[in-house]
């Protein structure tokens, strides 16, 4: 079923796109408002070049739209969804809070073990 090959491979397209933190963030900011680019520049705190490459990438993805308002560049989200879509992702990379609970345990008895075998005195080797 070739579809379903086509539809993956623009899936893995889409992801790739997503793959950058700095696009991550373009995103997350232009599901507010529309922006320019120096706008995102300050927010960002990464350099003109930097957001207008990452924009281009945006934008050649049909991800981002431009809109000239006189001298001024506005960048906006085609489909703002994409930005919520994002955030429920968060879901999948916060911690499971019993593993979290397990680990600060283990962590714990480590440090109380480890800490007691610093305190002991050494042993004496016999001869």
């Amino acid at each position: 079923m070739p579809f379903r090959a086509v539809v993956s491979a623009e899936l893995a397209k889409l992801f790739g796109v997503l793959s950058h933190p700095m696009r991550i963030r373009i995103i997350e900011e232009l599901k507010k408002e529309d922006l320019t680019v120096g706008t995102l520049k300050d927010i960002m705190g990464i350099s003109h070049s930097a957001v207008s490459q990452q924009l281009a990438v945006l934008r050649s993805h049909h991800l981002v739209i431009e809109a000239r308002q006189g001298r001024n560049v506005f960048y906006h989200l085609r489909k703002p969804d994409i930005a919520q879509w994002i955030m429920e992702g968060v879901s999948f990379i916060s911690p499971d809070t019993s593993e979290v609970e397990k680990m600060m345990s283990a962590i714990k008895n480590v440090q109380t073990v480890w800490g007691e075998e610093e305190k002991a005195p050494p042993k004496k080797k016999k001869r």
